[in-house]
């Protein structure tokens, strides 16, 4: 039997919070930084401040060897995993971990009264198997399997480590798993360095940090308006922190496709039915597994009642995006708040509302030594003089250099408003860019015809450059190229927007 407070639940997590406070002088330290995809179902960045590379990279290792030891723990998608077996059987022996994941899933289902649960993995199943038939599910069929579900009985013997349940039981553990993996690696990424005197680690939008960014200052994190689910978004609202954890969800990025609609990947306990009650709603709280599952809940309650569940929580403040297009907040959100964003737009004839979306694919190829490849998305004139440069990803400015045609040609560097978004997780690999017509320097363009450059290159790997030509005039353009070499597949739409 499960009795907690709210108070007594959240004390406990912090204090096995574990924050340090780094050594390293700040002027002698560099930033580092990591990026890697298919971690965990969704990308994995890091950023840390050290002395030097070697420091940074131990940090590194050790995180993702963390995370690859708690995924066998924690994998619903691998049939041998710890909770796939646990899922199988009615009574199991379990791990540290497991055992200390199904305890804090039982205490949140009962502070949240069973709107956050983590019991209904027969539920989701069903949903997955509606969107592969396209056929949705019983609905009167799904109700009674959730009452069923709610009245069954669990029982936890922490000095056995034995967990039993009622086998109409099936654990889903994504909405808290990722958090609580990542506050794990990066504890492991702590203890590896502990001359860091800051680090950011963002696992798909879910973000754990501590100290201050190589800038000085606390960690700047972008909150994008819900609707815009890309990843080169310009935040309207970006927050500080130099501690804590951060976390956004929502119902677009992952919902289930059936019948022609979208259906959220999120579930009402009582119903078993998919809800929508909330856009979206970002969570600020002391470690990534509490913001995890309060990210995850208040999509999932009325933004009036989760405002007043996170003002009786001690270090939780949230930013909920309402459909009606409101913002509701607590009381101390406001106060993390450090900016704005505002756009320099000036009319020159570029159509209105008219916006080119690029969507490409980093595939995860097997290979000795594979590194994740450096990537460069830039648009350029019919000239080729560049135009607007969409983003970058790479570790090492020194090799990019080297080996980029992107710096070679054009030798420059766009300074990044924001340290990392806190965004829902998106498919893996899969990453989605925005043009508003907008050139570097803040100047709306004329339409006319563009170049999109994609480049990718890989250390130990090959080099492909992509081009594809834009005739942007006012009217709906699309363009497919298939996966060729070390790019995958990429997809542009022009088109004018619902605005």
């Amino acid at each position: 039997m499960f009795s907690f407070s709210i108070s007594t639940l959240v004390t406990s997590i912090l204090f096995l919070c574990f924050v340090t406070e780094g050594s390293a002088n700040q002027i002698d330290a560099q930033e580092y930084t990591f990026h890697r995809d298919h971690i965990l179902g969704t990308s994995f960045d890091l950023k840390i401040v050290v002395p030097n590379k070697s420091s940074a990279e131990v940090a590194e290792e050790a995180a993702l060897k963390e995370i690859d030891r708690l995924n066998t723990v924690f994998s619903l998608y691998d049939s041998q995993s710890e909770i796939s077996r646990l899922n199988e059987a009615e009574s199991l022996v379990v791990s540290d971990d497991l055992l200390e994941l199904i305890e804090k899933c039982e205490q949140w289902r009962a502070v949240t009264d069973n709107i956050f649960s983590a019991r209904i993995g027969s539920i989701v199943q069903k949903w997955r198997e509606a969107e592969r038939s396209g056929v949705l599910p019983d609905r009167p069929s799904l109700r009674i399997e959730a009452d069923d579900i709610r009245r069954a009985k669990v029982s936890i013997d922490s000095e056995t480590n034995t967990i039993e349940k009622d086998s109409v039981i099936v654990w889903t553990t994504d909405a808290i798993a990722k958090g609580y993996i990542i506050d794990k690696a990066f504890e492991a990424a702590m203890s590896a360095s502990p001359d860091a005197s800051g680090l950011l680690m963002n696992i798909g939008g879910d973000i754990r940090l501590m100290g201050e960014s190589s800038k000085g200052g606390p960690w700047k994190i972008g909150v994008p308006e819900p609707q815009l689910q890309i990843d080169n978004s310009l935040p309207k609202l970006v927050v500080a922190l130099s501690q804590g954890a951060i976390a956004t969800s929502g119902h677009s990025a992952r919902s289930f496709e059936i019948e022609g609609k979208s259906y959220s990947h999120i579930i009402d306990t009582i119903s078993g039915w998919t809800v929508e009650a909330s856009h979206s709603a970002t969570v600020l709280a002391p470690t990534a597994t509490i913001a995890d599952v309060m990210a995850t809940t208040f999509t999932a309650m009325n933004a009036v009642e989760s405002v007043h569940l996170a003002e009786k929580m001690p270090g939780v403040e949230c930013l909920i995006y309402g459909y009606d297009g409101r913002q509701y907040v607590s009381s101390g959100w406001r106060q993390q708040e450090i900016v704005s964003v505002s756009d320099n737009l000036q009319e020159d004839g570029w159509p209105n509302n008219y916006e080119l979306a690029v969507e490409y694919e980093v595939p995860k190829l097997k290979v000795s030594k594979y590194r994740a490849p450096y990537v460069a998305v830039w648009i350029t004139g019919s000239d080729r003089k560049l135009i607007k440069t969409l983003t970058m990803l790479g570790e090492s400015p020194r090799w990019t250099e080297e080996n980029y045609v992107w710096w070679r040609r054009y030798a420059r560097k766009e300074p990044l408003l924001v340290d990392a978004i806190s965004e829902p997780s998106r498919k893996p690999g899969r990453y989605r860019l925005l043009w508003d017509g907008v050139d570097d320097f803040g100047y709306r363009v004329p339409q006319g015809d563009y170049i999109l450059n994609i480049e990718f290159s890989r250390e130990y790997g090959g080099h492909s450059l992509a081009k594809i030509d834009l005739p942007l005039y006012g009217k709906k353009y699309r363009s497919h190229r298939k996966a060729e070499g070390e790019i995958g597949f990429v997809r542009v739409v022009y088109a004018q927007t619902k605005k």
